[in-house]
């Protein structure tokens, strides 16, 4: 089966060209990117998959289609795309099963289901061990995020998606008012019959006649799997929806993207990375890939690199964010620039942050003081960063070593990495490896690839070199 794909966002010609390579069909493409791959637009067809930058992180992707689909996607980008980190939830976007009531939380309905509890909605009532067919309508794929399930089971389609009722509704793609009155006059005789209809964005410009055909044949299927969730047992998925997959791209996946890009266009260094930190520096990153046909490439790397450090010297502030696999992002700290370079290695910068309440340092278990100065070291490419402490008197209390995906030192003042899990501290009086137990959690739960587990174990040698030998 050929996989027809949709691709949007920051990294759009690179994926396509990476998916087109590898026997995915392209369709609804930009006419930019369908000169620069040499194929058609394909406007009409529909999409299994559609591979998108995360609205609220530029730096993931977010794959969402059928399983079939979404699987195919995903092997090709894991097959290429170096150092990524891949969240798989453990159930499907509109997946049905018979869930479990337990009763009211407050003004919620609390359900049992195949991976934990979930928020029931759409029920009439909420009575502790009430079996309730019922469909996934959000999936919790981000830290802090919910699983959200409905009592109106639902069956989806490549043009609609067809439960009980009697509504329609358009995704915010749509924008062709005729379209749209044609599909609410296709739909009224649907409605009638007591089924709701929520036309997706592949209906927009498909042939009418077959957009409107497959209603009949989800309708079936809507019926079906009625009877079917009336026969299965509490908690068995019966129908599995769409498969929803968020993808990590590191600093150097971004590296990846770049000299993919630059197979089919002219594409500056850091291309990639410059156009997820801000949309204000667009028009300088347009300027870069411009040049990139004129400039030697390993010239052109030392251009934006300095021009970076430019940026970062003349910041009042820069902002450290501390990333976790799981989605969740935390400022681990603001702090000056002490010194912004360009070496060997790449950009080096110092930041200095100056303590202002008190607590003990996490790791160290050594006294948090007011006063104190917290020196970090940040090395492009590296896989680690390195945090000293000191009293106000200068005195070093420890060393803290974070094992990270190599930073992305951004012109807007910010430090983005995503921990990995393994950190080192040194508090005087020798070494010691903390928190590992989270790095096998990672490869436990499948999240990081061979490359990353091998780096990894790479940094902590190399921090045990660098800094525990007597």
């Amino acid at each position: 089966m050929v996989v027809r794909a949709r691709v949007r966002g920051v990294y759009a010609t690179a994926l396509s060209k990476l998916l087109h390579d590898n026997g995915v069909e392209l369709v609804d493409v930009s006419e930019v990117i369908a000169e620069r791959l040499g194929i058609d637009t394909k406007r009409g067809l529909p999409a299994d998959v559609t591979i998108k930058t995360d609205d609220s992180d530029s730096s993931q992707l977010l794959i969402l289609g059928f399983p079939e689909a979404v699987n195919t996607v995903l092997r090709i980008i894991e097959d290429h795309i170096p150092y990524i980190i891949i969240y798989k939830p453990r159930i499907g976007l509109y997946s049905a099963f018979k869930a479990v009531v337990e009763g009211r939380k407050g003004n919620e309905c609390i359900a049992r289901t195949p991976i934990g509890k979930a928020v029931l909605v759409d029920v009439n009532s909420c009575s502790e061990g009430q079996e309730i067919p019922v469909s996934v309508v959000k999936v919790p794929i981000k830290s802090g995020e919910r699983l959200v399930v409905s009592g109106r089971i639902r069956v989806v389609g490549r043009y609609a998606i067809v439960s009980y009722g009697s509504g329609v509704s358009f995704s915010s793609f749509i924008r062709n008012k005729d379209r749209i009155t044609e599909l609410l006059s296709a739909s009224t005789k649907y409605l009638r019959e007591g089924y709701s209809i929520r036309w997706r964005s592949n209906a927009d410009e498909a042939p009418l006649d077959e957009v409107v055909s497959e209603i009949p044949h989800l309708i079936d299927r809507l019926n079906e799997l009625k009877r079917k969730l009336i026969e299965a047992e509490p908690l068995d998925i019966v129908y599995e929806g769409e498969y929803v997959r968020l993808v990590e791209l590191t600093y150097k996946s971004k590296e990846y993207l770049d000299k993919l890009r630059g197979t089919v266009t002219t594409t500056t260094p850091y291309h990639h990375m410059l156009r997820s930190c801000d949309v204000t520096i667009s028009m300088v990153v347009d300027l870069l890939d411009s040049l990139a046909q004129y400039i030697d490439n390993a010239k052109l790397i030392n251009v934006v690199r300095d021009w970076i450090v430019r940026r970062l010297q003349d910041k009042k502030e820069i902002v450290i964010y501390h990333k976790r696999p799981t989605g969740k992002t935390i400022i681990l700290g603001k702090g000056v620039v002490e010194d912004a370079m360009v070496s060997s290695r790449g950009i080096e910068i110092s930041i200095r942050r100056l303590v202002r309440g008190k607590g003990v340092y996490d790791g160290l278990n050594i006294p948090k003081e007011i006063g104190d100065i917290i020196h970090t070291k940040v090395v492009e490419g590296t896989w680690n960063i390195v945090h000293k402490y000191f009293n106000n008197e200068g005195s070093l209390k420890g060393t803290y070593i974070n094992i990270n995906t190599p930073p992305e030192i951004t012109p807007t003042g910010n430090v983005i990495y995503v921990d990995l899990g393994v950190d080192i501290v040194n508090d005087l009086e020798g070494c010691k490896l903390i928190d590992s137990s989270k790095f096998r959690e990672l490869i436990e739960n499948d999240l990081i690839g061979a490359d990353i587990i091998a780096e990894v174990v790479k940094a902590i040698e190399d921090v045990l070199n660098s800094y525990c030998t007597v």
